[in-house]
This record gives structure tokens, sequence and C-alpha cells, in this order.
């Protein structure tokens, strides 16, 4: 092969090399874009664990559909996700004045008076969310992680096996229930 050869050969295979970066990092890109897509989705919803298992509209446990959230629930997650407590509050009290059997404006009360340290109202709340829905599975952590903050390790094991029990592959709820159990051992 000639020095002229074996130039064309180097610099073709730059070029190939160029070209693979090039379309690597193009897929990179559009999955980046795809995951703040989704994200921007799931986003302060996901935070607050509204997961609902009935199919009205609302979150679910790797998801969130804004179909038929009222403006007042939004305002709500976006003020919870924002550690704002207090002011979801109230959009939460209206929103339950209009929609009284929303099991997801329930759980939500329950984590934001939880996070509050109104821990009477937080459980009283999530015991009307698993009323309306048994399988919520928000209200299932978040009354789990109740139950550790008032010392209560024997229920929110009660409330992880009722997880367990519905759930098999991706739940969020169940593994953050699961870590947040494994944690108050670990520090009791």
């Amino acid at each position: 092969m000639s020095r002229r050869q074996t130039r064309a050969a180097a610099i073709a295979a730059r070029e190939d090399q160029a070209a693979t970066l090039r379309r690597i990092l193009m897929l990179t890109g559009i999955a980046a874009a795809m995951l703040s897509l989704a994200a921007l989705f799931a986003g302060s919803a996901y935070a607050a664990g509204s997961g609902s298992s009935g199919d009205s509209g609302s979150s679910e446990s790797y998801g969130y559909s804004m179909k038929g959230v009222s403006k007042n629930m939004r305002k709500a997650q976006g003020l919870i996700a924002a550690g704002e407590f207090a002011g979801a509050l109230g959009y939460l009290e209206t929103e339950l004045k209009s929609k009284p059997d929303s099991a997801d404006a329930w759980n939500l009360t329950g984590f934001a008076s939880r996070k509050l340290g109104d821990y009477v109202r937080s459980e009283a709340a999530y015991d009307k969310a698993l009323a309306l829905d048994p399988k919520h599975k928000g209200a299932l952590e978040y009354k789990g992680e109740l139950y550790l903050t008032l010392g209560n390790l024997e229920g929110a094991e009660g409330l992880l096996a009722r997880l367990n029990a519905q759930c098999s592959f991706n739940c969020k709820e169940r593994d953050q229930l699961k870590q947040a159990i494994a944690d108050y051992k670990k520090a009791n």
C-alpha cells in the first residue's frame, strides 16, 4: 500500500469514527430530551406520591396524566413540590369541598399535614384515602412512613406487606417504604 493510500485509509477511518461519535451524541441528546420531558410530566405529582390504583386520570406509579386534574390539585402539587405544605393544604381543602371522594386529594392532605408535623390530621387523611381506595399506593407508602415517624414499625411493615401483595415490578412506593423501614431499623 502506498503512502497516499495509507493516508487516505487513515482519514477515512477517522471520518467513520467521527460519524459514529456524532450518531452516539445525537442518540444521547434524544434520550436526554426524552428523560427531561418524562421528568417534566412526572414532576410534582410523582414527588407528592398521588399513586392511585384507579384509572381516573390520576397519577400512576411511574407517570402522571394531567387529564382530569383540577386547577386546585395542580396548584397543591406545585406547592408541595416547593415544600410549601401549609399553602398546599388550602388548595386541597378547596378540592375536597368539591370532590370529597378524591383519594388523591386526601393522600396529599395526609402528606402535607405529616410534613407540617400534624400527625393526627395526617393519619385521618390517609385513612380516608384508603377507605376510598384501599389499593392507593401513595397512601399506603406515606401512612407507612407516618407510622415510622410515630415509632410503629409493625404498622409500617403491615402496609409494606399490602404493597408487596399488589405490586409486582417497578413499584416505587413499595421500594421507598421498604428503604424507609430498613433505615428505621438501622437507626433504632
